[in-house]
């Protein structure tokens, strides 16, 4: 899975930083990744980091089960999604509108700094 995982304990931060050809599947099944990590706490803020990313061929219907599907995390949770590509901060910010209701504190950003930046404001 062009992936990879990281949580930080000491900041509450889980990191996903997606890489290469991002696919329905790979974002699909990210979350059980997650899930099943031993460090994941549903409290800790989330970013997800498409910066490496060359391609993406993520589906209307994969970002809207994703987004009708329950969080892993608390509903006060801060969701971070960075993309600093056109397509990438496009289906990220679809994303964002189709996930209102089920990640209501869900921000699109173009840099790592803006997201750092998004989470000392919680």
């Amino acid at each position: 899975m062009p992936v990879v995982l990281k949580i930080d304990s000491r900041r509450k931060v889980v990191y996903s930083s997606f890489y290469g050809k991002v696919t329905d599947a790979e974002v699909l099944g990210h979350g059980s990744a997650i899930a099943t990590d031993p460090a994941f706490n549903r409290d800790f803020s989330e970013i997800v980091d498409l910066s490496a990313v060359d391609e993406i061929t993520v589906s209307e219907a994969t970002l809207a089960a994703l987004a009708g599907s329950k969080s892993l995390y608390s509903e006060s949770v801060r969701h971070i999604v960075v993309a600093p590509a056109e397509l990438a901060f496009e289906l990220a910010t679809r994303y964002k509108a189709l996930a209102q209701k089920s990640r209501p504190n869900l921000i699109v950003v173009r840099t790592r700094a803006e997201a750092y930046r998004a989470l000392e404001k919680k």
